[in-house]
């Protein structure tokens, strides 16, 4: 077989055996009855937050939460099911915003960015609006199950498929962030960089994780990530301990035979700050595993 014709044979199996593992990934059945219904109640949180009453939202929510949490969570993973628990996630967080501003200079998603310039900022506002953009990539996705194969359905499924690709983007940079911090922390040894100054870094890396949808890679990332922040808590818990001075007259004022309580032993404020930065790494592997498969 010429050279040309074998390459172009592979290719077309490749690009076929991709189909196939996108339409294996795709809700069927009863499946996909159980996504539309999500969808369904996101549309009735949707509706609520639209009305005039802000206690309508309220109430909705009320209605739905936790066990709209439990529903996303039984399905199978898959683009829809990435979708429909952000969709879920940002709602529920729009509930708690009350009336806080949101910095849209630290959205690096180009759609959130857009999002936070057109609500004004408002942070609650904002929220439902991510909400509402991941529901309408679920929805194409449902679409696109059901048999929708006309140019708009292609058109909404290609845009889910770059931002299934900007997801990868982000949480490749958040997991090279957090090999960084691994490594800035001494691997977990006390002779590591400056908590203050690792602390700085998580504050970097929480830009990126709060760009990524709430898929499996994302969720160890995130885990990673508050394992390195209770580390350094610990860490910069047990520096001051050990540079204490305790005045010799507290004594006096003491119990006969006792001693004045520091509230605080060096060595296990350091074991739980050097567990916490083990369990860090662990997540990160598993992280790395999830977005190599």
């Amino acid at each position: 077989m010429p050279r040309r014709t074998t390459l172009l044979t592979l290719l077309g199996l490749l690009v076929f055996a991709a189909q196939a593992s996108a339409h294996e990934r795709a809700p069927r059945g009863k499946e996909l009855k159980r996504a539309e219904e999500v969808l369904s109640k996101l549309r009735r949180l949707e509706a609520a937050a639209a009305s005039d009453s802000p206690r309508d939202f309220y109430n909705a929510a009320r209605k739905l939460y936790p066990e709209l949490f439990a529903a996303v969570s039984r399905l199978r993973d898959g683009d829809v099911k990435t979708d429909l628990a952000t969709a879920a996630a940002l709602y529920e967080s729009a509930l708690r915003a009350g009336g806080e501003r949101a910095d849209c200079a630290r959205e690096l998603r180009e759609a959130y960015a857009r999002l936070c310039v057109e609500t004004g900022g408002e942070r609650a506002r904002l929220l439902r609006a991510k909400a509402r953009l991941h529901a309408g990539w679920a929805k194409a996705g449902l679409l696109h199950a059901r048999g929708a194969h006309d140019a708009p359905a292609h058109e909404a499924l290609n845009l889910v498929r770059a931002e299934r690709a900007t997801d990868r983007a982000l949480a490749e940079e958040a997991l090279l962030e957090l090999k960084e911090l691994a490594a800035g922390s001494g691997a977990g040894r006390p002779d590591g960089a400056a908590p203050e100054t690792l602390a700085r870094k998580l504050e970097q890396l929480d830009r990126l994780l709060s760009s990524l949808p709430r898929d499996r890679p994302a969720r160890l990332l995130r885990e990673a990530r508050d394992a390195f922040r209770d580390g350094l808590y610990w860490r910069l818990r047990a520096a001051p301990a050990r540079a204490l001075v305790v005045n010799v007259n507290a004594f006096d004022a003491a119990p006969y035979g006792s001693l004045p309580r520091l509230g605080l032993r060096a060595d296990d404020a350091e074991r739980a700050a050097l567990a916490n930065l083990r369990a860090a790494l662990k997540f990160i592997r598993k992280a790395e595993e999830a977005l190599r498969r």
